[in-house]
């Protein structure tokens, strides 16, 4: 009876059992399920942070319409928002997560809110907040930096991924310094892909720029061989990156990067010959006891170490015999930290607290340069940094986002300091990670506070110091805290809204930057191969690239189109109603536009420059008021660049067209106050005062500022042409010569001399001195015309009778992420050299743009620099 009572309910609970374990065994495919997905999820925003690393350095579209720099910054947000979608997306699937927040990168986040409260206060807020193409010193650029820092967070935990982020990397650094290796000794048409005209740039960016890869690559690699195991064949590997890193870097003399290197290998070099005796006692997580050769590291420190004391000791020297054999002479020249501190007294001295603005240090060099660099053939130089990257912020974002960035620096070194020297028993990977990220980390950071690097080595920094705090995580545990994300149904509902924003938000971001991104890509390219012929397609690529992104600059090109074609306009001899139809209508568009130019940003003098042409061409056709507005807008663009003498230029041009000679000669002389030679200015006195029969009086007043200026060419070469109108050629020659012994590539007086040794018959001498000229005028056709005439023997001596002078002088050469180089001396403490000038320097084959005729204001179709 009792086993009639018991088995039906024997029977139930064996029922209940089962009913139970098939419910867990649902409940477990189920959480299965839920971590798969979570995982699945997880590694794919992995895998995307993995390809944002390893294409950094090698990544560009072909052609760099929009400019290589926003190519990086392009694919660090495409990348970063499908990051951040798929953890949005994952943190649906958990109730809490563990994650570090060091304080380096909250305050990092601090200065990019810092840098927004600047660019709204103070300025143009598009042009701080975003730029044209989104300029390493705008506020986006700084909130990409802060996401690329963010991003490597994903690899928390993850051995693997963060292994396979280091090994893509190296690979395409690699293939990077082989590239560029090869396009040395190649030449810079091969791979070119049309996109580096020369070996100077490359996907990297600047040729400095591609020296502090090199120094980056080098930290990297010594760090590897001191921590890994590595086999054989990939120390050899690592050592041949080394070697063609200090070949790319000697090739290149970047005298800082070698100091950097050579104390970085010294101290390895120290602590390896030591650690078996003073530091025999320390527990040292090193992997670098099996499968390694110490006698390769040795030999690489070694290497490291004589190749740096011989760059920096006798740089001169040794790059001078590589510039021979490689025919490469670079030279980039930056403000100084002399000229940066003063720039920055006078900046502190207005807004202390928030600085000039984001992105406006040019608008700073403007009004606060040394007058004395007007001497020099940088006094029409437009320095859009200062001496170093961080410096250069401190003087955009003031005290507050200046000393927000030290902080954080400060903090990250702390960061580190804790890793090595506060950690028990860390594992050998994850002090392998921390060691390199932070040494490579340190490295970037070091080098902004002495050089301003481009939108591809920041990028690179900021993801090592990501991976730094992904290996202060598991070294210092307790660093580490949880984040509950689903504690009750409210906050689920906050997260899911959380999440709406993240995704709706990264997909509009990528929206945005991209219409930023096409608009600039799409009017480089027109703009680039514009001509008289496609003016009609400029305009129309300038408006829908202007409908896609409201750049003041694409505003600009579309009153210079139009001034352009209101000097065609008023060029013609007998207008037909049509001709005087099209010139009012085209009046108003350039009004219009010029005026809408200055409004966007009203810190620019370029574009009161533009708007003072269009009403001196007005003026020109004799419309009533146009004079007085012309000289309203060039005086304003004189206010915002006081210290350039090329508006007073423009002034007594555009007084000498109309006859008026007393004004434009009291424009020339505030034109010579601020820079004594200044050929332009002296070339249209003498034009004026051989057009009023004052020859004698002139070359008297002029030996006699010669007795007071004698090491000035300039005034050789007035006193030159003043000789040449008076017939006096022998005199004249001397003149010239004399100007040229002071100033060998003065190449005006190169040309004139030329010129007046074709009319005493001696063509052979004239070609000499004219193939000096074409040196730093490669571009200009006429002259290259002129130069096969020539040599042919059919010529005609030209009349230089305009107001302009003949040919361009030499000046610096405005290359990539805004770097500029020259072949000349500096000649003066505001404007340093970056690379060690070589011996070889007076050979290097830079040019500068040709010679352009400039009736007054005339534009030209190229866009005003930012």
């Amino acid at each position: 009876m009792s086993g009639n009572l018991f088995i039906p309910k024997m029977k139930h609970v064996e029922d209940g059992v089962v009913l139970e374990t098939n419910y867990v065994g649902e409940h477990e495919k189920h959480e299965n399920q839920q971590k798969n997905e979570k995982n699945t999820l997880l590694k794919l925003a992995q895998y995307a942070v993995v390809a944002l690393f390893g294409f950094l350095p090698i990544y560009f579209t072909p052609h760099l319409w929009a400019s290589l720099g926003f190519d990086k910054v392009m694919l660090a947000v495409l990348l970063g928002a499908v990051t951040i979608i798929l953890l949005s997306f994952q943190t649906l699937r958990q109730t809490h997560t563990a994650t570090i927040l060091p304080l380096s990168l909250w305050l990092y986040w601090l200065v990019v809110v810092a840098a927004t409260a600047s660019a709204f206060l103070t300025g143009n807020a598009q042009q701080a907040l975003r730029g044209s193409m989104i300029e390493t010193q705008t506020v986006a650029f700084l909130a990409v930096i802060g996401l690329v820092m963010t991003l490597p967070l994903v690899f928390q935990r993850s051995k693997e991924m963060s292994l396979k982020a280091l090994t893509f990397f190296g690979s395409t650094a690699a293939l990077l310094l082989l590239y560029n290796i090869v396009r040395i000794f190649m030449g810079g048409g091969f791979l070119n892909f049309q996109s580096f005209g020369s070996v100077t740039v490359s996907p990297m960016g600047g040729f400095n720029d591609l020296a502090i890869f090199c120094g980056l690559v080098i930290v990297f690699s010594l760090v590897t061989l001191m921590q890994l195991p590595v086999k054989t064949f990939l120390q050899y590997f690592i050592s041949g990156l080394i070697s063609v890193s200090l070949l790319l870097l000697a090739i290149i003399n970047f005298f800082t990067v070698w100091i950097v290197i050579g104390f970085f290998a010294f101290l390895a070099l120290m602590y390896l010959l030591t650690k078996d005796t003073i530091f025999k006692t320390e527990e040292v997580a090193v992997v670098n006891k099996s499968g390694s050769n110490p006698r390769i590291l040795l030999a690489m420190l070694v290497l490291v170490c004589v190749t740096s004391v011989v760059f920096i000791v006798a740089g001169s020297f040794f790059g001078g015999k590589l510039s021979q054999v490689t025919g490469v002479n670079y030279v980039e020249v930056r403000p100084s930290v002399l000229a940066t501190v003063n720039i920055a007294r006078s900046v502190f001295s207005d807004n202390v607290l928030l600085g000039v603005g984001p992105n406006r240090f040019a608008s700073a060099w403007r009004q606060y340069k040394d007058p004395s660099i007007n001497e020099t053939q940088f006094w029409d130089t437009e320095f859009v940094a200062g001496s170093g990257y961080v410096p250069t912020l401190f003087i955009s974002l003031g005290l507050l986002g200046g000393i927000l960035l030290l902080c954080s620096h400060v903090a990250f070194i702390y960061l580190g300091y804790r890793m090595f020297l506060k950690t028990k028993k860390p594992d050998s990977f994850w002090y392998y990670l921390g060691l390199v990220s932070f040494s490579s980390a340190s490295f970037v950071w070091g080098m902004s506070y002495v050089y301003v690097p481009g939108a591809t080595i920041l990028l690179i920094g900021a993801f090592f110091t990501g991976l730094t705090f992904v290996a202060a995580g598991s070294l210092l545990p307790e660093s580490i805290k949880t984040v509950p994300l689903v504690a009750n149904r409210r906050r689920g509902f906050l997260l899911m809204a959380i999440v709406i924003l993240m995704v709706v938000g990264s997909v509009s971001l990528v929206f945005k930057v991209g219409e930023q991104y096409v608009a600039q890509a799409n009017f480089n390219e027109v703009n680039a191969t514009a001509t008289a012929d496609t003016i009609s397609l400029l305009n129309q690529t300038t408006l829908n690239s202007f409908s896609l992104y409201g750049d003041s600059r694409f505003i600009s090109t579309l009153a210079q189109i139009q001034l352009f074609n209101l000097n065609r306009l008023i060029n013609i001899a007998e207008p037909s109603e049509a001709d005087l139809q099209e010139f009012s209508n085209t009046s108003g568009l350039a009004i219009g536009y010029a005026r809408d130019a200055v409004a966007a940003d009203t810190t620019n003098p370029t574009y009161q420059m533009i708007l003072a042409g269009v009403y001196n061409n007005l003026a020109l056709a004799g419309v009533d008021g146009a004079k007085d507005l012309s000289s309203t807008a060039l005086t304003e663009a004189m206010r915002l660049d006081p210290l350039n003498p090329g508006y007073h230029l423009v002034a007594a041009q555009m007084a000498a067209k109309v006859d008026d000679v007393t004004t434009a000669r009291e424009e020339i002389k505030k034109a010579l106050d601020l820079k004594r030679n200044y050929t332009e200015a002296l070339f249209l006195s003498a034009q004026l005062d051989i057009k009023e029969n004052k020859t004698d009086s002139a070359i008297a007043t002029t030996r006699s500022i010669i007795t007071l200026e004698p090491g000035n060419p300039t005034r050789y070469f007035q006193l030159g042409i003043l000789l040449s109108a008076n017939n006096n050629q022998t005199e004249a020659e001397a003149a010239f010569k004399a100007a040229i012994g002071i100033d060998p590539q003065y190449a005006n007086a190169h040309y004139l001399l030329a010129l007046l040794y074709l009319n005493t018959d001696r063509p052979d001498l004239a070609l000499e001195h004219l193939k000096v000229v074409q040196v730093n005028n490669q571009d200009n056709t006429e002259l290259s015309d002129f130069i096969k005439q020539v040599e042919t023997g059919d010529y005609k001596v030209p009349q230089n009778s305009g107001i302009d002078a003949p040919v361009s002088e030499q000046s610096p050469t405005q290359g990539s992420e805004n770097t500029v180089t020259t072949n000349g001396d500096t000649n003066t403490d505001l404007v340093k050299p970056v690379n060690t000038v070589s011996d070889a320097n007076d050979s290097a084959n830079t040019t500068d743009a040709p010679a352009v005729e400039n009736n007054g204001v005339e534009a030209n179709l190229e866009v005003p620099a930012e």
